[in-house]
């Protein structure tokens, strides 16, 4: 006998901070949502949140849970890297998470916001339309869940994900030993803040869960470990190699108030990130490496973009094709820039110790696949294209410059979002780019290239996007011309009076 099945309208499967962060913003949008999720009997690491978190937990509807449940604050962080001291300090504060209480603090948000929670473990996942998602909990095994879309939100146990999604993206693998310690001396100007070193083969984190009590992780190959050694004896030997975290441990009088555990950190990606009714959120599509404490950040951009695909897929079924490759393309490419970010710190490492773990680090992060270039026109990004910068501060420098639309100016639709939905608008043909870009540093570049069409200086330029397009910010206007003239969709012409229409620079 077959057995009845609850409907919803989605189901997320796992309630960390990008199932949280899905489920919510679905239902305040006005759809029927259950989140399943069993919480892990083993301890998550602890995670350092910058400052710019707080933007994406507000677009999420989760800043104020996040800010009541009284996390202790970021101010930055000291570093010990490649034999080289650095830090780095925010005025803002952030959030030091201990990630139980964290995930817990979203979960509560989402069913305040109309989240069906259920405590369970989901046993099998039939994809179809409508799907059917098979779940046991304490008391009942076998219960069924209906629902037109699932997101995969598990985590690393990817529980769609592991159906042939996912990819190995890494020639090693890491295995974190964690630690949580009382530490009633430690330095007062760091205890707001992560301390992070590197040695000759791992690398070692220390973030304060309050101004005594810090979780001390180490990262080290996962096959230098051996069923014979206890974890415990793993770990201290590991922190032995360390200096200013094994120095701060001593000094301030350290005592070790939980036994170490571990956490397999090893990198995944996956080939592709939707499928029909179904998307791989968060973790359960890709895992990056720990060292740039943007794993939560990546998290809710995840799940805020699969929130708009699915939204879009459930309103407008024949724009679902286009709003699921949007998302796969987007996936991929946060994990290609992670990747990229990594490997300036691996590569410092790496000619520091020259060691095999350092060494294969540097490697893998440098051949890792890059992604669309439409995808990566970030503010970092642009910022570090040589082009882009010179022709920014030749226009930032430059009097009498006008600007006007080159022959070969064309625009293509691509997907993009806007509101809540994923819609096709035009973006900008550029020189060595697969695919047209809509939008770079904050400015809608078709725009501004149109306005661009009769030729005008740039003062001109940018007084008629503010009056014609809206406000955004000089710095902003000024890096889009630049990315549009580097990439010579825009030409651009010094006016000295004589008007000498082929003098460039």
């Amino acid at each position: 006998m077959t057995r009845a099945a609850d409907r919803c309208d989605v189901v997320v499967i796992g309630g960390g901070p990008a199932g949280s962060a899905a489920a919510r913003l679905l239902s305040s949008w006005g759809w029927s949502v259950c989140l399943v999720h069993r919480a892990a009997a083993r301890p998550a690491l602890a995670e350092s949140l910058p400052p710019s978190t707080r933007k994406l937990l507000e677009i999420v509807g989760q800043l104020d849970a996040v800010e009541g449940a009284s996390f202790h604050p970021s101010y930055g962080t000291v570093a010990r890297w490649a034999e080289a001291d650095r830090s780095t300090a925010t005025d803002a504060p952030g959030f030091h998470v201990d990630r139980a209480a964290f995930d817990r603090a979203l979960r509560i948000s989402a069913a305040a916001a109309g989240v069906r929670i259920v405590d369970g473990i989901v046993r099998r996942v039939d994809l179809g339309d409508p799907a059917r998602i098979t779940y046991a909990t304490a008391g009942r095994d076998g219960a069924i869940l209906s629902a037109s879309y699932v997101l995969d939100c598990s985590g690393r146990p990817g529980i769609v994900a592991r159906r042939g999604f996912r990819r190995a993206r890494a020639g090693y693998r890491t295995l974190a030993l964690a630690a949580e310690w009382e530490c009633v001396a430690w330095p007062a100007d760091e205890q707001a803040r992560t301390l992070v070193e590197s040695y000759a083969d791992g690398w070692a984190w220390s973030v304060p869960l309050s101004a005594t009590r810090r979780q001390c992780t180490v990262m080290i190959d996962a096959p230098r470990t051996n069923r014979a050694s206890t974890l415990a004896a793993v770990y201290d030997r590991e922190l032995a190699k360390t200096t200013a975290i094994r120095e701060r441990l001593t000094s301030s009088r350290a005592a070790r108030a939980r036994e170490p555990w571990a956490c397999d950190a090893s990198l995944y990606d996956c080939a592709r990130a939707a499928d029909e009714g179904v998307l791989l959120v968060g973790d359960a599509a890709s895992f990056i490496e720990p060292l740039s404490s943007a794993g939560v950040k990546k998290a809710l951009l995840s799940a805020w973009r699969a929130a708009v695909v699915a939204n879009t897929c459930l309103r407008r079924s024949p724009a679902a094709s286009a709003a699921r490759e949007f998302y796969s393309q987007r996936e991929r490419a946060v994990y290609a820039d992670c990747a990229r970010r990594s490997h300036a710190f691996f590569a410092e490492a790496a000619s520091a110790y020259a060691t095999p773990f350092w060494l294969a680090r540097a490697g893998a992060a440098a051949d890792s696949d890059s992604a669309d270039e439409a995808e990566l026109w970030s503010d970092a990004a642009l910022i570090e294209d040589a082009g882009v910068r010179a022709a920014f501060e030749s226009l930032r420098a430059a009097d009498g410059v006008r600007l006007r639309a080159a022959e070969t100016l064309r625009f293509e639709p691509v997907p993009a979002i806007e509101g809540r939905e994923v819609i096709l608008r035009d973006g900008v043909v550029l020189r060595g780019v697969a695919g047209a870009v809509p939008f770079a540093a904050g400015v809608d570049l078709p725009a501004l290239a149109r306005l661009a069409r009769g030729g005008h200086d740039v003062a001109a330029l940018i007084a008629a996007y503010h009056a014609q397009v809206g406000p955004a910010p000089v710095a902003g206007l000024l890096t889009g011309l630049s990315l549009l003239v580097a990439r010579q969709a825009l030409v651009a012409e010094r006016d000295d009076g004589r008007r000498r229409r082929g003098s460039r620079f």
